[in-house]
Formats: C-alpha cells, sequence, structure tokens
C-alpha cells in the first residue's frame, strides 16, 4: 500500500509505504505539542526506504540531540520526523492525503500527557516511547 501527504500550502508532497506491524502512535510529548500546538500528534513510524519526497523541499529543525522534525518553509506544517540513527521517518497521520488508512496503535508519552486531554480506547500506553520494531 503506498499513501500520499502533502503539507497546508501543497507545496511539499511525500509518499510512504506502510506494513503491517508499523507503530501508529499517539504522541503526548511536550515537543510534539509545542510543534503543532495540538495536544496530542498521532504519527507512523516507517522505515527510512518506505519513505520519500516526491515533491519540494523541507526545512530541518533539531528538536533534540536524538530527532530532527521537518516541515514546510513557506506554510510551517510539520510533515514528519527523523531519528540521528536514521532507523525511522515518523510521518504526521494528519498530513496524509487519506488520514484515516491508518489507526493510532499505542500511546506513546503518557507519562507527559496533559491532564484534562482523554480519549477513551483501550490502546496500550507506554510512559516514555513506545517499542518502534524496525
Amino acid at each position: 500500500m503506498k499513501l500520499q501527504g502533502a503539507c497546508l500550502c501543497d507545496s511539499i508532497h511525500y509518499e510512504i509505504s506502510p506494513e503491517p506491524g508499523d507503530v501508529a502512535d499517539y504522541c503526548h510529548c511536550a515537543q510534539c505539542r509545542r510543534a503543532t500546538g495540538a495536544p496530542v500528534l498521532a504519527w507512523v513510524q516507517v522505515a527510512p526506504a518506505r519513505f520519500r519526497l516526491t515533491k519540494g523541499t523541507a526545512k530541518s529543525f533539531a528538536s533534540s540531540p536524538h530527532s530532527t522534525r521537518w516541515f514546510c518553509p513557506d506554510c510551517g506544517a510539520q510533515l514528519y520526523m527523523s531519528d540521528a540513527a536514521n532507523t525511522s521517518i515518523g510521518v504526521t497521520l494528519g498530513t496524509l492525503n487519506t488520514p484515516e488508512a491508518l489507526h493510532p496503535t499505542v500511546h506513546g508519552w503518557d507519562s507527559e500527557r496533559i491532564s484534562w486531554f482523554q480519549t477513551v480506547d483501550t490502546l496500550p500506553r507506554y510512559p516514555k516511547a513506545p517499542p518502534y520494531d524496525l
């Protein structure tokens, strides 16, 4: 399966090829909140070989010693995140053309979840990062 996505102004497009078992998570960490202005961010983690930009050039921001966030330099939409070891690309589900194609499977960084933000589900919750078996 191939899925496409884009930024808000349509300057940057990407394509991913998710596979069964890829982790899609709700991230509750403070960095994701600040990067998006939302109480939670949904991602899917894919191997770098299953991600490619198809239009435009994203701008990078090293948000920690371990990760770089990539966004559109024109509209500011955050599109994906890469890790320093180049083991995974975290793609924001909200920027997919068909975000309903993937469903979160876990909650990550639940220890940093805002107390007033609750979801009614039975997904596993991890106090820090969920395991990404890539």
